[in-house]
């Protein structure tokens, strides 16, 4: 009788990380779905749908495997404790500091307000803990490159239970304080993204640098540079952008409410020079602060949202330029165009992104041995 060979099977790797259906995968894929970069296709490249769904099957168990886990919940549920605690202390701490003006605005309204500014940014930061330990787990198990795909959409659906954390959170303290719940339903979105991109981030940190604990390292640093590193440089470099320009006399000047020239003419006769702070060309650098993101998208004008509103306010003026009237001789209207400072964060936080991504997937080319 002739002998028939058992097809041999090495230790499955771990849930997290296993593809799923590998007959689903076409011939010549690696394990993760995605043809083999040893094989030469004659046929012009294959069809990227069964290394898509293999990818997208992948991690939906992933992120089924993770959200059964305790580890999981102590990270979601400990940073989001973490962030409100961060504050209420602050607005415990700088209480004092306010002295009369403390009765404006209530203290529970305060940590709703800045709670609601700091959630993203622990989105993001979680998002960038669980992207590194994903692709981390996968090159431990040995799945061959190109294999990012099913981290980064592990990661974003891990990154989608943390958002509904941080809506539940806001939504019971906007209730308390009387604030607005559109805060906290665009809080719970923008944290939607930051821990997407940011979860890319860390899947591309982990696959760029080599060594676990080394890419730990670089992508806790970009990450908080990220976060609030950008705030730090920018107000650093505020110094660097002063000048002083030549103004000429304004005609027709129409004010905000709070004084600020929003509209006006310029005539030609010189009125001297003046000192200014050119803050629009380093205001890029704080809009990729998620803090900053929410601001801009929470600071629209209505009732309870007089302080986001307030910082939004600012941060426009900042990014559209001086606010010395006709400096060089420089009109402005009510119809001229703003910086669209939230939209120009989200672009150069997603254009990092790519770009990690990208050096990723060459680092990983050029590592592996020729066939």
């Amino acid at each position: 009788m002739p002998n028939q060979r058992q097809p041999s099977e090495g230790p499955a790797p771990e849930p997290f990380f296993e593809p799923i259906g590998r007959d689903t995968s076409p011939p010549g894929a690696d394990s993760s779905g995605f043809p083999d970069a040893g094989t030469d296709d004659d046929d012009g490249g294959r069809p990227a749908g069964p290394a898509l769904r293999a990818a997208v099957l992948s991690a939906v168990v992933a992120w089924r495997g993770s959200i059964a886990s305790l580890r999981f919940w102590a990270v979601a549920v400990g940073a989001a404790c973490a962030t409100w605690a961060v504050a209420a202390g602050l607005v415990w701490v700088s209480a004092p500091a306010e002295g009369d003006l403390s009765g404006l605005v209530p203290a529970a309204l305060l940590i709703y307000v800045l709670a609601s500014s700091l959630l993203p940014a622990a989105a993001a930061l979680v998002g960038m803990h669980w992207g590194m330990a994903c692709q981390l787990r996968r090159a431990s198990t040995g799945e061959p490159h190109p294999g990012y795909l099913a981290a980064v959409l592990a990661t974003a659906l891990q990154g989608l239970v943390f958002a509904v954390v941080v809506l539940v959170s806001l939504l019971i303290q906007a209730m308390a304080s009387g604030g607005p719940g559109s805060v906290a339903v665009t809080s719970s979105g923008l944290a939607v993204v930051e821990g997407t991109l940011f979860g890319a981030m860390g899947v591309a940190m982990a696959a760029l640098v080599r060594g676990p604990v080394l890419a730990r390292v670089a992508g806790w640093v970009l990450g908080l540079f990220l976060v609030a590193g950008t705030l730090v440089a920018g107000a650093l470099l505020v110094p660097a952008v002063r000048s002083e320009e030549p103004v000429t006399v304004a005609l027709n000047v129409h004010r905000a409410a709070d004084g600020t020239p929003v509209a006006y003419e310029c005539s030609q006769i010189p009125a001297g020079t003046v000192e200014v702070y050119r803050t629009e060309r380093i205001m890029w650098l704080p809009a990729v602060s998620r803090i900053v993101v929410l601001t801009m998208l929470a600071g629209e004008p209505g009732p309870g949202q007089e302080l986001p509103g307030w910082l939004s306010a600012e941060l426009q003026a900042a990014a559209d330029g001086p606010r010395v009237p006709c400096v060089n001789g420089e009109p402005r209207s009510t119809d001229s165009p703003r910086t669209p400072l939230a939209a120009a964060g989200l672009l150069l936080q997603a254009g990092l992104t790519g770009a990690l991504l990208g050096g990723a997937h060459v680092a990983a080319s050029r590592r592996r041995p020729p066939a």
